[in-house]
């Protein structure tokens, strides 16, 4: 399966932060092809800078962070279809990046409450952990 996971997941995943068990055992067993939108890695990138991220500097670990993933690039397309989505998701973060798996056709991995109200595309969801 090809999937996209999002940003909190694919950090959590990288910095050995706890996931979901069901979902571990997912991704290891069904996910062939890691994708990632570089949307995630300008929110990562964001909340660091801002202080809302305990990490290091995300230009210590990003090259390692994204070495195994497919970036997938953020088109016209999908930034039409991210603004124009009658969905009351208000973050356009999450809105490009539920787009760019709609239009790459990939399984979106995610633990948002708000995009697993969103219906007509393959996902994922998994409760998340705190």
């Amino acid at each position: 399966m090809r999937a996209l996971l999002d940003t909190g997941v694919w950090f959590r995943r990288f910095h050995g932060l706890p996931l979901p068990r069901s979902m571990e055992a997912m991704l290891e067993a069904d996910v062939t092809d890691f994708c990632l939108s570089p949307i995630s890695i300008l929110e990562i990138a964001y909340k660091w800078r801002h202080g809302r991220l305990p990490c290091p500097s995300p230009e210590e670990w990003m090259e390692e962070a994204i070495a195994d993933f497919r970036l997938l690039p953020v088109t016209g397309q999908i930034a039409v279809r991210a603004g124009s989505w009658d969905w009351d998701h208000g973050d356009p973060a999450d809105r490009l990046i539920t787009a760019t798996a709609v239009c790459h056709e990939a399984t979106l991995i995610h633990t948002d409450l708000l995009v697993k109200g969103l219906k007509g595309f393959p996902q994922q969801y998994f409760r998340g952990t705190n």
